[in-house]
């Protein structure tokens, strides 16, 4: 799985339609890395569908599907140098750990029975399954039936595996202690991984770029920090960096930053996305945990004291053990989420305190009203 330096890609997608009403998908998976496209719509089953379609067992619409620089588009499921591991690829019931490994090299039959074996072997002290080789699929843990699927998938030596919601039914330390074996893979054999997921937590652990696909749309692809910082549009501040949404009135927009009016009169300052214009409705989103908190010794406050920022009445706070969860209402009745380090007691964020909520400009974005989407 290791490749040369100036080689091409495990895995690249050019334009490659699977969805009926998206565009094409255009991207690498580079070697020893791991791309996540994290689901955001309301159609679940969009990322099974493209799982189906780099597999070869659904036809894509358009584009072309490169593996190590060849066009596998036109091959047949099973011929395209790809593993796909997920709900849609269920363990032999009859079939040991061991057997349902070496399944795959029989139907290849490329190696001798000895070699077989020693892969075999070599691929289960890889995957951690040495000691239960000979169980059947039922007497296995998910975090066992995992790792099986994965042994299965590596043993014909894939240029790229496919992971489609393979975490699905295992808790949050199996979750971690799976995602550190694929880092070790990652190091040890140059594993390239495609993760496809609806939940940001496993998008985030594993994915070196992440891409947020909504109903077929690629949003954005870029770094963790880059879709935070800069997401592209509405839906990918909301659903990746769980943005705030406020609604204001352009004043204007001056190269990259841009003034705005609330309905409840405040004024705040944000990142302008490209296409916003003056005296257009915007959609401003700001991360709760980009929400500086003031609460203010009296309850009179100056025109001079709120410059910049909103006021808000706290409504609840809930101690989420790393965070606290604060929830504010404004003037004009929406919501405001915070959350900030545990360095308040409960007791000091009694229901009903005034704030005053605030934000640098770069930790904010703007975006047109009708901008759902990139």
């Amino acid at each position: 799985m290791h490749t040369t330096h100036g080689s091409p890609p495990p895995m690249a997608l050019f334009n490659f339609t699977y969805h009926p009403t998206a565009p094409g998908l255009t991207f690498s998976v580079q070697a020893g890395r791991c791309v996540a496209l994290l689901g955001i719509g309301e159609r679940s089953q969009d990322l099974a569908s493209l799982s189906l379609a780099l597999a070869g067992h659904t036809p894509a619409r358009t584009g072309t599907l490169h593996v190590s620089g060849e066009d596998v588009t036109s091959k047949p499921a099973g011929h395209r140098k790809l593993a796909t591991l997920g709900q849609h690829t269920p363990l032999f019931p009859h079939l040991s750990v061991a057997e349902n490994c070496l399944f795959p090299l029989k139907a290849s039959n490329q190696l001798s029975a000895s070699a077989m074996q020693h892969r075999v072997a070599e691929t289960l002290a890889l995957t951690g399954l040495d000691a239960v080789r000979t169980l059947l699929p039922e007497k296995l843990t998910a975090e066992q039936v995992f790792r099986t699927q994965l042994a299965r998938a590596l043993i014909l030596r894939p240029e790229a595996i496919v992971l489609d919601h393979p975490f699905t039914g295992l808790d949050h330390a199996g979750i971690l202690r799976l995602i550190t074996l694929l880092e070790k893979l990652q190091r040890a054999i140059g594993l390239s991984l495609l993760l496809l997921t609806h939940n940001r937590t496993e998008a985030l652990l594993l994915g070196d770029l992440i891409g947020v696909v909504e109903n077929g749309h690629l949003l954005q692809l870029g770094n963790a920090p880059t879709l935070l910082q800069r997401p592209a549009c509405e839906s990918v501040a909301v659903a990746f960096g769980e943005a705030n949404v406020l609604t204001g009135k352009v004043l204007y927009a001056d190269d990259d930053c841009a003034e705005l009016r609330l309905p409840s009169g405040e004024t705040v300052e944000a990142m302008a996305s490209p296409e916003l214009e003056e005296h257009g409705l915007a959609a401003i989103c700001v991360p709760p945990d980009r929400l500086s908190v003031m609460f203010p010794r009296t309850a009179t406050l100056s025109k001079e004291d709120t410059e910049g920022m909103v006021i808000g009445t706290l409504v609840s706070a809930r101690h989420l053990g790393t965070i606290i969860h604060i929830r504010f209402r404004m003037q004009d009745g929406g919501e405001l989420i915070a959350h900030r380090p545990p360095v308040h007691t409960l007791k000091d964020l009694e229901p009903g305190r005034v704030a005053l909520l605030a934000w640098q400009t770069a930790n904010a974005t703007a975006f047109p009203m009708d901008q759902k989407s990139g």
